[in-house]
């Protein structure tokens, strides 16, 4: 089977590359999804090295970029030891640069913008998507200059973390061994020579907080003395118009196999109303209306709907002022973890202990609820390790709403 693909790079009106490449698929039985994937590798490939060709500034210090481009959730985890990184005498006479991803910039910008030099955003949906956009982006982190590049991520991506690391073009790169969960196996081995520097620390399951501290510990070659994920509470802004008693209710996720039903939402909603007298303050992202809106028609008890209408730092400043979360597993738990709010969250057992349930010492009240079906299975360790670690297709409606009920009541 042989494809022809076209390539062009456009700077305005102008096309500065056009090039065919012709790609012959040994593999026949491949389904045609992976070759597809494989096509669309090569051509980010090529785009790579032809946005590392010209011009490369020539810095008058040392130039350090931190690529961190994963999800909110992974950002709160990990944004306490920034500081530490940047603060280090290894770094500190360092020019810092941060790559983030777009969709928690305003939390970045709230929190966390002084500790560096300068700081630039990818929209992770046009870098995959957008061949341009790709090649600039690219194109524009190959020009800095860059002496080192650190990726502070576990589950390291070739398609985007990865790529801007190699893009950078720095002498020394550091960075994870990296688990396999978003490496395709016709990939395997595409790091070989990319990190001069490779954090390992092979035990498993670990919370993600802690390989966070020993990864920079390991780069900053001192203990760390950051214990929490916890953020400030003279940084929150203001939010006012909040009930007095209230819980916060997230139906919706950026993941349509994450969600949980919006009548079980409801029906420990209706208890947390008619046993403690909690008002539900509904929030959500605007991409999370079709869900939040589903919950307010069917929700009969006194809400207030806050979808769409709060940033993400004001989001932390009304978790904050909550008596609890109810979500299901989107970042949404790890900022109400970072300001105290109590947590009961839905999860079906994927990446478990990486990322929930939290420790005691990081959050005093995280309920996590998991399907009956694999409470034994979690409870073995083995079992986890070579089961649980990435993330598994189990429908969340396998939690009844009376599971969270009787752990709550607890």
């Amino acid at each position: 089977m042989v494809y022809l693909v076209a390539v062009k790079i456009h700077i305005g009106c102008q096309v500065i590359k056009s090039d065919f490449i012709c790609l012959q698929i040994v593999h026949l039985h491949d389904p045609e999804t992976t070759i597809l994937n494989r096509i669309k590798g090569i051509v980010y490939d090529c785009l790579l090295w032809l946005a590392r060709l010209g011009y490369r500034q020539k810095p008058l210090q040392p130039k350090l970029l931190i690529v961190r481009v994963d999800e909110i959730g992974d950002y709160m985890l990990w944004r306490n030891f920034l500081n530490e990184i940047v603060a280090s005498p290894k770094y500190s006479n360092h020019e810092i640069h941060f790559c983030g991803n777009r969709s928690w910039k305003s939390l970045f910008e709230q929190f966390d913008a002084s500790s560096v030099n300068k700081h630039f955003w990818i929209d992770k949906i046009r870098f995959k998507s957008e061949l341009r956009y790709r090649y600039r982006f690219l194109q524009m982190i190959y020009r800095q200059g860059y002496t080192t590049a650190i990726n502070p991520t576990f589950s390291r991506d070739k398609r985007y973390d990865d790529s801007i690391i190699r893009a950078a073009g720095a002498k020394e790169n550091i960075g994870m061994i990296a688990n396999t969960e978003s490496v395709q196996p016709y990939e395997l081995g595409y790091d070989k020579d990319l990190y001069t520097q490779l954090f390992d620390h092979p035990y498993k399951p670990l919370f993600e907080f802690y390989r966070n501290r020993m990864f920079t510990e390991f780069i900053t070659g001192i203990y760390s003395s950051v214990v929490d994920t916890k953020v400030a509470s003279p940084l929150l802004p203001p939010y006012d118009g909040l009930p007095e008693k209230f819980i916060v209710v997230f139906p919706g996720s950026r993941s349509k196999t994450r969600i949980w039903p919006v009548d079980n939402f409801v029906k420990v909603a209706t208890y947390l109303y008619e046993q403690k007298g909690y008002t539900a303050v509904v929030c959500g992202a605007a991409g999370d209306k079709i869900y939040t809106d589903a919950f307010c028609k069917a929700y009969t008890y006194p809400l207030l709907d806050l979808t769409g209408k709060t940033s993400l730092p004001e989001m932390l400043t009304v978790l904050q002022k909550a008596s609890m979360l109810l979500s299901v597993d989107t970042g949404s738990v790890h900022l109400a973890a970072a300001v105290g709010c109590p947590v009961t969250g839905i999860f079906n057992g994927s990446q478990y202990k990486r990322f929930a349930p939290y420790p005691k010492e990081l959050s005093g009240h995280f309920i996590a609820v998991y399907p009956k079906q694999i409470q034994e299975e979690l409870a073995n360790e083995e079992l986890v390790r070579s089961k649980y670690e990435f993330v598994i297709d189990l429908p969340y409606s396998l939690v009844s709403p009376e599971q969270v009920i009787q752990a709550i009541s607890y």
